[in-house]
């Protein structure tokens, strides 16, 4: 049995659609009523520890996408709130119920997200797994809170834990307009929404981490190949940091700032839909 919790939310609903349709037993949990569910779902709030034990108990792995889901969704301390204390109740639950195998959705909004777009000045590019996380505002620090529960869940009980930070995922209208105009200094972008990320190939990755051969924790950057722009990458980032970022190998063309070659590797995850694909 794979517990989905958010899945009454858009992108839970693709991870259990996904499940489903690969054969599996999934139970369902959020705070807001599922439409219509095909699959056992309960209606409850994670931030309360005994529901998250309930609704854990027996299951062999879980996927954890409820959350306040994004930075403007919530008022700053009800998303901090509520996004580390569902994250440690699932987590403590996980572990003490044996569960094989978290896979948690973070955000790559934790690397640096900010309300102010020119805030975050990255140490290089692109962006991976080794750049340290630094988060500007509260959801971001949610994020990073709630992989640091997955290491220690990860390094005390024999659960697994796979963290999977993907970045903003626009709704199809919003992809038609792509490329969108470059960013610059008069007109900054918060450098990780300079890449975005596909609703189908999110849900993929998670199924993919259900059994992905990992040991204790480990956390994955996902994001389209290119970036919202059509210019080359590289002259956008001379253009609106100068000479303060290193630029290392992976940002030909209109690369994205994100790499996902960890995810590629570890995961067996291959991203399959961008906007230059369908262009005319």
């Amino acid at each position: 049995m794979i517990v989905v919790t958010g899945a009454a939310g858009r992108q839970g609903k693709r991870v259990v659609e996904r499940l489903l349709g690969d054969g599996q037993d999934v139970v369902g949990t959020d705070r807001v009523a599922a439409v219509s569910p095909d699959f056992e779902f309960v209606l409850g709030d994670l931030s309360d520890a005994g529901m998250a034990s309930k609704v854990i108990r027996g299951a062999d792995a879980v996927i954890h996408m409820g959350a306040v889901p994004g930075p403007t969704s919530a008022e700053p301390y009800e998303t901090f709130e509520n996004n580390v204390s569902s994250t440690f109740n699932v987590m403590m639950a996980a572990a003490e119920h044996r569960v094989r195998r978290v896979v948690s959705s973070s955000s790559a909004f934790g690397m640096g997200w900010a309300h102010d777009p020119a805030a975050f000045v990255p140490l290089y590019l692109p962006l991976d797994e080794d750049h340290p996380m630094m988060p500007f505002e509260p959801y971001g620090l949610s994020k990073q809170v709630g992989e640091d529960i997955g290491q220690m869940i990860a390094r005390s009980s024999g659960t697994s834990v796979v963290s999977l930070r993907f970045t903003n995922i626009p709704l199809p209208e919003v992809v038609a307009e792509f490329p969108w105009s470059a960013p610059t200094p008069a007109n900054p972008l918060t450098l990780v929404m300079w890449g975005y990320a596909d609703a189908d190939d999110v849900a993929e990755a998670h199924v993919l981490a259900v059994d992905a051969d990992i040991q204790g924790h480990e956390a994955f950057l996902l994001a389209q190949p290119p970036s919202r722009f059509s210019e080359p990458t590289t002259e956008l980032v001379r253009a609106n940091f100068g000479e303060r970022v290193e630029i290392r190998d992976g940002l030909e063309g209109n690369a994205s700032v994100i790499s996902t070659l960890k995810a590629q590797r570890m995961l067996g995850w291959t991203p399959r839909h961008d906007w230059t694909a369908v262009q005319p």
